[in-house]
């Protein structure tokens, strides 16, 4: 199982949190990362962020990234959008 933890961010405090899933048997991490941050913009109804080469890197080094106003082409309500890229044990 993939799990990606969604949080949203504002003065430095969580505002609002999820855990989107997605079944690996079917899906490769690439799919699955990108239907985890559309299950997570869909329960906070935001647009899909763009994944710059930032983004890109970060989650391939440490497992998390956030988007902040960079990402999207609509004024955000928040600071940042964390995703944190949730290993099974």
């Amino acid at each position: 199982m993939y799990k990606v933890w969604g949080r949203l961010r504002k003065d430095n405090k969580n505002i609002r949190d999820m855990v989107a899933e997605c079944d690996l048997d079917n899906h490769t991490k690439e799919d699955c990362l990108t239907s985890c941050i559309e299950q997570i913009c869909n329960e906070f109804d935001l647009q899909r962020p763009m994944l710059l080469p930032k983004n890109q890197r970060e989650l391939e080094k440490l497992g998390l990234t956030s988007f902040n106003q960079d990402n999207f082409i609509e004024t955000i309500y928040f600071d940042t959008l964390e995703i944190e890229i949730i290993e099974d044990e």
